[in-house]
């Protein structure tokens, strides 16, 4: 009976094996009996420990602070007109201030928060390191929180790597004054938990 060919490629050993140097039998550098030899073993870690579920992204991609890049605190939008009812999907920041998220943008008329004011219901759209959809309430702020949270995103906006792009440096007043911010409060309770715990 004949072995068929790819069978044949595996089984047979090359007449010339015993002249190849270990390792290369095999036709991959190192992976001979000696690969080993002189190296220090490093246990393997569980696949258990290596898995990263969902969630976990979706946690760490939340877990922004103050030393997050501008790619890590870019997220989208979706929003419902506030006259057309009608989607409306925009890029923005987000702000993580004392284990809580926030939206805000420079003093000014804002669509996004005038259509989160008449339809508090919106989604974020995660798309940094994870994508994922995530249905959230937009809340209104108080005033002692407000004059946190703005303290805090002034911080981040007047640092010299973020301030470059702006025009002018930013006034606490104004942006204390006219600026809009929402408190972004996310539908899955165990998303509020982890960052309550991270903070």
């Amino acid at each position: 009976m004949k072995v068929p060919t790819a069978h044949r490629t595996l089984t047979e050993r090359s007449p010339n094996a015993h002249r190849q140097p270990p390792g290369e039998k095999y036709e991959v550098p190192h992976a001979g009996p000696d690969r080993n030899r002189g190296r220090r073993r490093v246990p393997r870690r569980r696949a258990a420990d290596r898995t990263v579920t969902a969630d976990d992204a979706v946690a760490h991609a939340l877990a922004i602070g103050p030393d997050s890049s501008p790619a890590e605190r870019t997220i989208d939008i979706t929003t419902l007109g506030a006259r057309t009812g009608i989607p409306r999907r925009i890029e923005i920041w987000f702000h993580r201030v004392d284990g809580r998220w926030y939206l805000t943008g420079m003093p000014g008329p804002r669509n996004w928060y005038a259509n989160l004011r008449a339809h508090p219901r919106f989604i974020v759209h995660l798309k940094h390191g994870v994508t994922a959809d995530l249905p959230a309430t937009a809340k209104p702020v108080d005033e002692p929180a407000r004059r946190r949270v703005i303290t805090a995103v002034l911080d981040l906006q007047n640092r010299p790597e973020i301030a470059a792009r702006v025009s002018r440096r930013q006034n606490l007043d104004d942006w204390l004054a006219r600026s809009p911010l929402v408190e972004i409060v996310f539908d899955d309770e165990q998303l509020r938990t982890a960052s309550s715990a991270r903070s």
